[in-house]
């Protein structure tokens, strides 16, 4: 018995998505991994390694005890997970859009724009 021509098609549409799928997974892998660092950072209370994980610009506009303050306000700190269902980069321009799972439970909304400077991804702006 041949295979019916809806169901080769069907079969090549499905595979094609996957493969897609994993290429943008792949490519936006170091994205997740420098959000995911940061977060782990402010988890942790270590604030110097969380502030060294943003960009120039917001070294410019954000000190320490600032970040301190917004994690601590934001519930940043107490995050438990976090999941990122849109990934993209633009050149040297990265955006993450998930959410944070706090150690209570709770799922708040974020977003992370992150900039490529000298080589690493570096959080330039977090919309929480």
């Amino acid at each position: 018995m041949r295979p019916k021509p809806f169901l080769i098609v069907a079969s090549i549409c499905v595979a094609f998505t996957l493969a897609v799928i994993l290429v943008v997974f792949g490519v936006t892998s170091s994205l997740v991994r420098a959000a995911d660092g940061f977060l782990a950072h402010l988890e942790s209370g270590d604030y110097e390694a969380a502030y060294a994980c943003l960009s120039g610009e917001f070294h410019g506009n954000t000190t320490v005890d600032e970040l301190r303050a917004f994690a601590q306000e934001s519930a940043l700190a107490e995050h438990a997970d976090a999941t990122w269902g849109d990934r993209s980069i633009y050149g040297d321009t990265g955006h993450l859009v998930g959410a944070v799972e706090t150690k209570d439970g709770e799922y708040v909304p974020v977003e992370i724009t992150l900039l490529k400077e000298e080589g690493t991804w570096k959080i330039y702006q977090i919309d929480w």
